[in-house]
């Protein structure tokens, strides 16, 4: 398919993604939420957390804080990219209707952009503008990054076992232990503690 047809079809999926607007407002806030929060997201899967736990959790309340951080770990167990809590927030908000809408928002602005940007990649690396510009993006990123953990903490944080398993958890990725022996024994800890 050509860029032209990429971009005809993204634009149809737009149209179907924003029809909702007069009939259903909060399945078109959702699809506008998740776009931007796309729109925004640098870095990686990582970068998405705050900004969607600022617009979900803070702005709109359609999840609570212990929510989302039950839809991360979710993604984090299921194949694919973080930002596929989007699914999970779009069912809590709107049903299956909204977890077929949060998924396909979260992913179409990103696809647009790397549709549009592909032919013209190598200048756009080389550019230092754009160098910069990612840099100082990725460091407020990570400050942000770090006010969501900080706020997570307050939320999963409770006891001694649960400081201890945080501990262990971070000791284990310092030590570079596989995820998946990570998550395993953190699941099966879990049951045995709580």
């Amino acid at each position: 398919m050509t860029v032209r047809g990429w971009m005809v079809a993204a634009l149809v999926i737009a149209g179907v993604l924003l029809a909702p607007l007069p009939f259903a407002p909060r399945l078109a806030q959702l699809d506008l939420t998740f776009m931007k929060v796309d729109l925004l997201a640098f870095g990686g899967g990582y970068t998405t957390i705050p900004l969607i736990q600022r617009e979900v959790v803070d702005r709109f309340g359609w999840v609570s804080t212990r929510e989302f951080i039950d839809g991360i770990a979710l993604g984090q167990i299921t194949p694919g990219p973080i930002v596929i809590t989007a699914t999970f927030v779009g069912y809590k908000a709107g049903g299956l209707l909204g977890a077929l809408l949060g998924t396909i928002a979260v992913f179409l602005p990103s696809c647009l952009v790397v549709t549009a940007l592909a032919p013209h990649y190598d200048q756009i690396k080389r550019s230092r503008p754009v160098q910069l510009m990612l840099r100082g993006i990725l460091a407020a990123f990570i400050g942000m990054l770090l006010v969501v953990a900080i706020h997570f903490g307050q939320v999963a944080l409770v006891d001694w076992r649960t400081w201890a398993l945080m501990g262990a958890a971070w000791v284990a990725l310092w030590r570079k232990v596989d995820l998946l022996i990570l998550v395993s024994v953190g699941a099966v800890l879990s049951v045995v503690l709580f």
